[in-house]
């Protein structure tokens, strides 16, 4: 909004120049040398000046009425381009595994969410090689899950460790094993579900000598393999048929109400550390730090879920 027409807003608030001119943190003089030119410029007269103040004229009403609209109009632009700047400036694009998400992350985005309701935010949840590929390319700020076996040293990435966790074998309560202590062995005579498998065209975010290897235990050709990209479609399968899910034994609680129990294994269960990746370069940014801080928060918070 132009200047003048805003110091002249103040004085026909106020009906006093001096008034007006503190409000404003100016001297006297100025404010109305100021006035004096709107005046001219306009060609009429805008106040009636008296020793005990000032009163508007025709003229001045009919300034006074556009002024306030174009106050109103100068408001309303400043306060879009606020919004814009927040949903653009605090935009905000996190991955997760579907435990990771369940856990902790979920409750996180919800509170970021409330804090920035103006926002863009993006949720990815996944497989974690996806992820990674998604943050190196600049598509996800983050990712949350495992940390990975093997991962190419020159990613370019920091890992945040949270907590660690191990592997069940989850089957519905009905399964032929799920009332014994079983082994490794026993599990091969039945079909493995997997969730968000592992997919070849991500394996350049791994060490070359570690991408054989991690291809090679993927694969157990002597079962029948399920697979699919949710966590609804794999628990409908556990409940239909005699298949095994291996998942964080921290999802217990969420299996639970479908009927879903894990078994009772003679092998010691294998360990996975959880946390959060970043891009190096981006690690001290502010906006990736207040996330980050939510997620300890929010882990902290659950932590007897957790583990």
């Amino acid at each position: 909004m132009d200047k003048v027409l805003r110091q002249f807003l103040e004085v026909a608030i106020l009906k006093n120049v001096t008034h007006a001119a503190n409000k404003l943190c100016m001297n006297q003089s100025t404010l109305s040398i100021n006035i004096k030119r709107l005046e001219e410029s306009l060609g009429v007269p805008l106040l009636i000046r008296s020793s005990s103040g000032v009163e508007l004229t025709e003229f001045g009403h009919v300034v006074l009425e556009e002024a306030r609209i174009m106050q109103r109009l100068h408001d309303n632009t400043l306060n879009k381009i606020e919004f814009l700047k927040e949903r653009l400036e605090r935009e905000l694009k996190v991955g997760a595994g579907h435990a990771e998400w369940y856990l902790f992350v979920k409750d996180s985005v919800r509170t970021y969410r409330q804090r920035h309701p103006s926002a863009n935010i993006h949720t990815e949840i996944g497989n974690n090689l996806r992820l990674m590929d998604q943050l190196l390319s600049g598509d996800l700020d983050l990712s949350v899950g495992n940390e990975i076996y093997g991962l190419n040293r020159n990613a370019g990435v920091v890992f945040i460790p949270l907590y660690q966790t191990t592997h069940k074998a989850f089957v519905r309560e009905s399964h032929p094993l799920a009332l014994r202590s079983s082994t490794a062995d026993n599990l091969k005579d039945y079909p493995v579900i997997h969730l968000t498998p592992n997919e070849s065209r991500y394996y350049h975010v791994m060490d070359e000598l570690y991408r054989q290897e991690y291809s090679n235990s993927l694969h157990m050709k002597e079962q029948i393999v399920y697979s699919s990209n949710t966590i609804e479609a794999c628990v409908e399968t556990l409940a239909d048929t005699n298949a095994i899910l291996f998942f964080p034994s921290n999802m217990e609680s969420y299996f639970k109400p479908f009927n879903i129990v894990s078994l009772s294994l003679s092998e010691t269960p294998r360990v996975s550390s959880i946390g959060i990746y970043l891009l190096r370069e981006r690690q001290d940014d502010l906006q990736l730090k207040d996330i980050v801080q939510l997620m300890q928060r929010n882990f902290a918070e659950n932590q007897a879920l957790v583990k």
